[in-house]
């Protein structure tokens, strides 16, 4: 009863705010509702963790000889660090706002809730059916939360746009699901089949990179780093729980290929594309899809290496990083020092969050292994660049938000602290590589720090043209082009119908299906 008291407890503060602005237009207290039911959630994370495994099922749809998937939900070691960052983000994101609390409306607070309750839902999928349902109802919330909030027609159809990016990966998804029913007979993520693999990770490239879209979306400053950025890390973290899960499935199924290789290798060259562009960026918010997507094709990776745990300790350490350096819009001498910590969460060291991630570079090594070590280095080094920024406070802030607003970024840095603890690896089999590549890193990115504050040595005209190439702006036009010519060709269908030989159309192209099902079946 946990996981669903986890979830409605987020939903129902959400809606509580929502029937409170309909009855009381005026009332004043919406951050205290929302700050009070994300803490109360968060406390319930933690005794989740004393619970697991838990495995609930939430439908049955008739005798298990008829319908042997149903939709379930799983808490165990790999589902809850995940919803812990979820629930942590929350909390964070409530509390970090008080310093923007008057530029803020309730819809965002009662948006972030809404879409971790959906996240959580996604991140507790038990199967492949389970996923499939989740991902669909995150997206429909999340498009219904953009149309509801954005006013600008640019920024509605791009939320359009993202909905039907995403659409596509849960369709390949479906199809993976299809295929692995057709060998296995089973939803289940632990007997996915070979054939079913490419799709998966196709569906899970797609729903990563449609964060270019959506980091874009929503155009006010303030809003973009509160709601956006629990809705950015959130549908980044559903794929990531994921890829989590079926990495047991890809070292069950599939062993080392030339075709696995190929992938890994064009994963590897995506990853450092981003990380190049985060470093890149002007500041945090406008390389935040890149960020976003380097973690995310590492993740993706190590997926495909069949290293559940490096997905799990990546993943986390990526969520958690990228929540901190995203909400800190202020950064005096001492908050500067916590965003710089955040550093650690994502540099591999031992004893760090992200250390189980060193099982990437575990053997056999290959010369694919060279873009993922130096993309390592450029998301450390953009993130050392964007965290050292100093952002002054505008004047006259109460005193109790400069003391509640700096308790949210620590949070942060205090559940990566907690997460290491719950899953520090035996260090007897730790292979050397753990102990070599984190610090190897860390040493280069601090000469390539104090090397790049010497001065500018990329010039503002290149990074323009790259960062431009990354925001995916001059695809929109492409896109929207294509949605004219599709309205055209509705258009004209929708003609041919209305005329008098409408009938004879309909008629001729159901014999044409029928007589191919025909076909298809007698051969």
């Amino acid at each position: 009863m946990l996981l669903i008291l986890l979830i409605a407890i987020l939903a129902i503060t959400a809606l509580v705010m929502l029937i409170l602005r309909l009855v009381r237009p005026d009332f004043g207290y919406h951050w205290l509702i929302a700050t009070g039911g994300a803490l109360v959630s968060w406390i319930v994370v933690f005794l989740v963790k004393f619970q697991l495994p838990i495995t609930l099922q939430m439908v049955n749809w008739g005798p298990q000889t008829t319908f042997p998937n149903s939709f379930i939900l799983v808490a165990d070691q790999v589902s809850w660090p995940f919803a812990l960052g979820l629930c942590t983000l929350a909390l964070g994101t409530l509390l970090t706002d008080v310093i923007r609390a008057y530029d803020l409306e309730w819809s965002n607070w009662a948006s972030s809730l809404a879409i971790t309750a959906i996240g959580l839902l996604s991140v507790f999928s038990g199967n492949l059916l389970s996923f499939i349902l989740a991902w669909t109802a995150f997206d429909l919330v999340n498009l219904i939360i953009y149309l509801a909030q954005l006013q600008i027609g640019r920024s509605r159809r791009r939320a359009a746009w993202l909905f039907f990016a995403r659409l596509i990966g849960s369709t390949f998804l479906l199809i993976g699901g299809v295929i692995a029913v057709d060998d296995n007979a089973s939803f289940l993520l632990e007997r996915v089949s070979p054939g079913a693999i490419l799709f998966i990770v196709l569906a899970s490239g797609i729903r990563i990179s449609s964060v270019l879209i959506e980091s874009s979306i929503i155009e006010n400053q303030v809003n973009r780093r509160s709601f956006g950025t629990v809705a950015c890390l959130g549908s980044a973290t559903i794929v990531f729980v994921f890829l989590a899960r079926i990495a047991s499935a890809v070292g069950n199924v599939q062993s080392a290929s030339a075709g696995t290789l190929t992938i890994f290798g064009l994963i590897g060259l995506v990853s450092l594309v981003a990380a190049l562009g985060w470093l890149l960026a002007k500041d945090e918010l406008d390389g935040r899809h890149a960020f976003i997507l380097g973690v995310g094709s590492i993740v993706i990776a190590t997926s495909i290496r069949a290293e559940a745990g490096a997905s799990i300790s990546w993943g986390f350490s990526g969520l958690l990083s990228g929540g901190l350096i995203f909400l800190s819009s202020v950064r005096s001498r001492f908050s500067r020092w916590i965003s710089l910590f955040g550093l650690l969460g994502i540099s591999i060291l031992p004893f760090t969050s992200s250390w189980g991630t060193h099982a990437l570079f575990a053997a056999p090594l290959n010369i694919f292994h060279l873009l993922y070590f130096f993309a390592f280095i450029l998301l450390l080094l953009g993130y050392a660049g964007h965290a050292s920024q100093e952002k002054l406070a505008s004047p006259g802030i109460e005193p109790w938000i400069r003391l509640v607003y700096p308790v949210g970024l620590i949070l942060i840095l205090l559940v990566q602290l907690t997460f290491v603890w719950f899953y520090l690896p035996e260090l007897g089999e730790v292979a050397i590589a753990g102990w070599i590549v984190g610090p190897l890193i860390s040493f280069i990115v601090l000469l390539g720090y104090f090397w790049q504050n010497r001065g500018e040595r990329i010039s503002r005209f290149q990074t323009g043209r790259l960062n431009a190439s990354l925001s995916l702006e001059w695809l929109y036009p492409i896109i929207q082009s294509l949605f004219r010519y599709l309205a055209r060709l509705l258009h004209f269908f929708s003609r041919v119908l209305e005329g008098e030989g409408g009938f004879l159309w309909v008629m001729l192209w159901i014999i044409l299906i029928l007589a191919i099902l025909i076909i298809s079946f007698a051969s």
